[in-house]
C-alpha cells in the first residue's frame, strides 16, 4: 500500500476513536468462576487465572495457558497445584517471562488461600516449560507466619545484570498485609511488604534463592498499619516498584492525606548484592483516599532512562466527589506527567488507573502503555492506549493518548456492566483486557489485540 495512504489512515484515526478488540476468550458457561482474576502474556503465550476452577478440588484454582497459533488463542495446558486443597484459589495473580534466546519459559501464579504457612496466608507456584513442551511445577513459595496475603501481587523478569555480568531471573512477591515489628508502639502491625527471589540462567536450574532487602530504620519506623505495601509490584532488571495504597502523606500543615498512597522504589545494590529499599514516590499534589499504587509498572527506557508509573484509581478531581482516577509518571525519580481520563460520561467515576500495563522488554519495544477505567460509562468499562512520544524533550508530554478501547457488545447484557479493563496486560505487542460483569453470575471473558509492527510506538503496515 502507498505510504501516503497509510499516513492518511493513521492521521484520520482520532485519538479519541473508540475501537473494539476482536479476539475473545471466555469460559462456557458464563458463570462466576474467577476467570481472569490473574492475567499475563508474553510473546505467543497467554496465562489466565481461574480462581474457582474445581475440576480437581473445589475452588482449587488453575492457570490456563493459551498459545497463539496463526492468530488464534488455543488452549495449550491447564496448570493446577500438585498439592491443591479446597479453596486455595490458584490464579488470583499471574506472571510470565521467557529468555528469548534459549526459550526458557516460566509462569508463576498465586494461591491466596493456601494454608501451608497458616490459614489462608497464601503461596506462589512456579512452573517451567520442560524439553518436551510441558509446563511442570518446579517450586512452591510460601511466606512466614508474618504473612497474611502472600502473593497479593507477583512480578517476574529476566534480564542481563551488568554489575554481576550475568543473566538473572528475579521474582517479586507482594503481601499487602504482611506483619512486621512495630519499633515504636511495640508488637506487630500489618504494614505489608515484599519478598524477592533470584535464579541464575539455565534450563536445568530450578533453584530460586531469596534475596536480602536492606531497609533503613527510618523507613521501617515510617511504616504504619494498613499501608498495604505490596498491593502491586513490578520489576525490570535491577529496579523494583511496589504500590502502597494506604500510605499517608503529610499535608504540610500538621495534617495528613489519609490513604493518598505511594510507590516504593528499590534497586539492586551492586556493592552488597542486596536490594536497597525504599524511596517513596508520591503525587506532586497528594489527594486523600486516592489509593496511589493500586497498580504500578517500572520499565527501562532507551538511554538509561527509568520510568515509573503508578495508578491512583480513587483520586477525585477538585470540587468533585467522582472517583475518576489518575495515573502518575516519573522518569529517573522525577515527576514528569499526570494522566487523567479523556472520557467522563455521566460523571459516575471512571476509576482510571485501576490496572496498568507497560512492558520494558526491548524484544518487543517499550512504547505502549495500557490504562484501564473499568467503571467508565456506568461500569461498561474502557481501556486507554498510550504511546511514548517520539518527540519527548522534557518539556512536553512523555505519553500521548492513541486510542480508547471498549468491550464488544457493551450495550447488551451482561456486558453493559462488563467492567472492561478489570485487568490489563501487555508484552508490548499483544494487549489483553479482562471483563468482569457485575450482572448476577459475574460473567467473565478476556479480549486481546495484536499490533504486529510499530514505528515510534504507532502501528505501521507490513512492508511487502
Amino acid at each position: 500500500m502507498n505510504k501516503f495512504i497509510w499516513l492518511f489512515l493513521l492521521l484520520s484515526e482520532s485519538v479519541f476513536a473508540e475501537i473494539e478488540w476482536p479476539n475473545i476468550i471466555e469460559p462456557n458457561p458464563l458463570f462466576f468462576n474467577g476467570f481472569g482474576d490473574g492475567v499475563a502474556n508474553m510473546d505467543e503465550w497467554l496465562v489466565i487465572g481461574e480462581t474457582q476452577y474445581s475440576d480437581h478440588v473445589s475452588n482449587g484454582g488453575a492457570l490456563h495457558v493459551y498459545q497463539n497459533v496463526n492468530g488464534l488463542w488455543t488452549l495449550y495446558q491447564t496448570l493446577t497445584a500438585d498439592d491443591a486443597e479446597n479453596n486455595d484459589q490458584l490464579g488470583s495473580a499471574a506472571a510470565i517471562e521467557r529468555n528469548h534466546q534459549t526459550g526458557e519459559l516460566w509462569i508463576v501464579g498465586t494461591a491466596l488461600n493456601d494454608d501451608d504457612s497458616g490459614p489462608d496466608q497464601g503461596a506462589v507456584y512456579a512452573f517451567q516449560m520442560d524439553n518436551q513442551g510441558d509446563f511442570i511445577q518446579r517450586r512452591k513459595f510460601v511466606g512466614t507466619n508474618a504473612s497474611r496475603d502472600f502473593g497479593k501481587s507477583v512480578a517476574l523478569n529476566f534480564d542481563y545484570i551488568e554489575d554481576v555480568d550475568a543473566h538473572l531471573w528475579v521474582l517479586v512477591i507482594g503481601d499487602d498485609f504482611m506483619r512486621r515489628p512495630d519499633n515504636i508502639g511495640g508488637g506487630t502491625h500489618s504494614t505489608g511488604g515484599m519478598t524477592i527471589y533470584k535464579k541464575n540462567d539455565g534450563m536445568g536450574n530450578f533453584i530460586w534463592d531469596q534475596e536480602p532487602v536492606q531497609t533503613s530504620q527510618f523507613f521501617l519506623d515510617s511504616l504504619d498499619s494498613f499501608d498495604r505495601w505490596g498491593t502491586s509490584v513490578s520489576v525490570d532488571g535491577i529496579y523494583i516498584v511496589a504500590g502502597a495504597t494506604g500510605w499517608d502523606v503529610p499535608d504540610g500543615n500538621g495534617g495528613t492525606f489519609i490513604d493518598a498512597g505511594g510507590v516504593f522504589f528499590a534497586f539492586r545494590d551492586h556493592l552488597t548484592q542486596t536490594w536497597s529499599c525504599c524511596s517513596v514516590l508520591t503525587a506532586p499534589t497528594p489527594v486523600g483516599s486516592a489509593n496511589l499504587g493500586q497498580a504500578v509498572e517500572v520499565i527501562k527506557q532507551p538511554f538509561n532512562n527509568i520510568s515509573v508509573i503508578g495508578g491512583a484509581p480513587l483520586e477525585t478531581p477538585e470540587n468533585s466527589s467522582d472517583q475518576n482516577g489518575a495515573v502518575y509518571i516519573w522518569q529517573n525519580s522525577g515527576f514528569v506527567q499526570k494522566l487523567v481520563p479523556s472520557v467522563d460520561i455521566n460523571n459516575q467515576g471512571e476509576r482510571f488507573g485501576s490496572s496498568i500495563a507497560a512492558n520494558g522488554d526491548t524484544y518487543f519495544g517499550t512504547n505502549e502503555l495500557l490504562i484501564s477505567a473499568p467503571n467508565s460509562e456506568g461500569n461498561k468499562g474502557r481501556v486507554y492506549l498510550f504511546s511514548k512520544n517520539p518527540e519527548y524533550n522534557g518539556a512536553n508530554e512523555l505519553y500521548l493518548e492513541k486510542q480508547t478501547i471498549i468491550g464488544s457488545d457493551n450495550d447488551t447484557s451482561p456486558w453493559d456492566v462488563g467492567q472492561f479493563g478489570y485487568r490489563v496486560s501487555s508484552d508490548g505487542r499483544n494487549h489483553v483486557a479482562v471483563s468482569a460483569s457485575l450482572q448476577i453470575g459475574s460473567h467473565r471473558r478476556v479480549s486481546t489485540k495484536e499490533y504486529p509492527i510499530f514505528v515510534n510506538g504507532f502501528e505501521s503496515p507490513v512492508q511487502q
